[in-house]
Order: structure tokens, then sequence, then C-alpha cells
């Protein structure tokens, strides 16, 4: 599994829309953005007929949005491929398909990449990347040419279920 910064070889082939089925969604940097994203995803897997994907997918999601949203607060302005705008940046969301596997990408104005922590135990908070860590294939980050923030993307495959999680060192 590959983890970190970059885009990876097997979410590459879902940014070319001539090639695969495809979706985007823009979303306000809400409390609503997450069961917005998750309902959009659903219904967007089943349209694909790729429902065995939906839980996985929509958990994945959920915790992109999530971070996206939270790591937007605060925030008063935003630069997307080449275009300035005042106000809360939105969270963007792309997925992408080949049939066998999902590719999530999530955009927010926030610089700030993503880490994997290692939380308490009692921690309410804090391990939504270690999700996406057991549930993705592969996910990372990389920086969109003419625009501030960052993309997170994950792929999921048909058929897999959640990993074990990585130990906490």
């Amino acid at each position: 599994m590959a983890t970190g910064e970059g885009l990876g070889v097997s979410a590459a082939y879902a940014l070319d829309p001539e090639q695969t089925p495809h979706t985007y969604l823009e979303l306000g940097a809400l409390p609503t953005a997450v069961p917005c994203a998750r309902l959009h995803v659903k219904h967007v897997l089943r349209e694909w007929q790729m429902e065995e994907l939906a839980d996985a997918v929509e958990l994945v999601v959920a915790e992109l949005v999530t971070n996206a949203m939270q790591a937007s607060e605060g925030l008063t302005s935003s630069q997307f491929a080449g275009h300035w705008a005042p106000g809360l940046p939105p969270v963007r969301m792309w997925l992408a398909s080949d049939g066998q596997h999902a590719v999530v990408q999530v955009w927010d104005a926030n610089e700030k990449l993503p880490v994997l922590e290692n939380v308490p135990l009692d921690a309410e908070t804090g391990r939504g990347m270690l999700l996406v860590e057991a549930i993705a294939d592969e996910w990372g980050s990389y920086t969109p040419e003419a625009s501030s923030g960052k993309v997170v993307w994950a792929v999921i495959s048909e058929g897999d279920g959640p990993r074990p999680a990585p130990p906490y060192s």
C-alpha cells in the first residue's frame, strides 16, 4: 500500500474523463457536506453497478470530506484552477471508476497535508486517516496546479475489505 504525496499510478488513470466514468461535486465547507457527499457516492455507485463498493467508498468519502471541511475553517479566500475567490472556500470531490476501482479525490484550500496520527485509545477524534489507510488500496495527496490547498485521494478496489490498521509506534 503506497501512501503519501504524489498521485499514485493506480489513481492516475481515473483523472482522464475520456477514459473513465466520473462525477464531480462542489459542497459548502459545512457539516451538511458529509451526508451529501455520502449520498451522492452511494447513488453514483449504484448507477455504475458497483454497489459492493458503496460502504467502503462512503466511509472514505466521509473521512476525507470531514477533514476537508475542518481544514477549511477560518479560511477567507482560495484559488482553484487559477481563479481566486473570496470567502469560505468550498470542498470539491471527484469520484471516478474503471469498473473495478473507485478513486476518490477531495480538494480543500488548506495547504496542510494529511498525516496518520497516533491517538490515545480514549480520543474521540483523530482516526480518520487511519480508517482511510485501512480501507483504501492506496492513498496520498498532492498540490494541484494553479490552486491553493491540496487534493487527498484514495483508491478502493472491488472485492477488497478493510485492511488491518497499522500498528501504533
